[in-house]
């Protein structure tokens, strides 16, 4: 990102009360994403249905942290978003946050247990691009939908560990289950 795309986006964000990309994430994505954990229905359902039930929240609820910026365009929340993946192949990502000149990824996963395949392939997908091509920031959110959620998150925080590209391991964090 050259200077004059930098200078645009931090004066576009502090204009919004923030001072950074980070800032907005943790502060407004993030958050917004926490508090309306505690407003959804946590009945199990398919990933697309639990993708939903935030989407449907972040947009409708009137306590959501997001509702302004959605209702003026100021912010965008996609969902189903399709996209090529650095490999070329076509790929999608649960909810995107936009806003100009910067976007969020979030990439939803159901957890039963910390079966491998959650980090050998879908965190793997989502380290390796293949959600989000050229995207500076993302998160990867696990639902946990069955067991039991402190058990699940202490052997994939395990597992991760071993991963070579892993590097924020203590911001792994398990809160109540679905």
């Amino acid at each position: 990102m050259d200077n004059s795309s930098s200078a645009f986006i931090n004066s576009n964000l502090s204009k919004l009360g923030y001072t950074s990309k980070k800032d907005i994430i943790e502060n407004l994505f993030i958050k917004s994403l926490i508090e309306s954990y505690g407003r959804i229905n946590k009945a199990i359902g398919i990933e697309n249905e639990i993708r939903d039930r935030f989407r449907d929240d972040l947009y409708f609820h009137p306590l959501s942290l997001l509702k302004k910026w959605l209702d003026f365009n100021v912010l965008y929340l996609e969902w189903e978003n399709w996209h090529f993946g650095a490999d070329k192949s076509l790929g999608r990502t649960d909810l995107v946050f936009k806003l100009s000149g910067m976007k969020f990824i979030v990439e939803c996963k159901r957890l039963k247990n910390p079966h491998n395949a959650y980090v050998t392939e879908g965190l793997n997908r989502f380290i390796s691009l293949k959600y989000a091509k050229e995207d500076e920031f993302g998160v990867m959110v696990g639902f946990i939908v069955a067991g039991d959620q402190f058990t699940i998150t202490s052997k994939l925080r395990t597992k991760i560990s071993r991963l070579s590209h892993t590097n924020r391991l203590s911001e792994i964090s398990a809160v109540p289950s679905f």
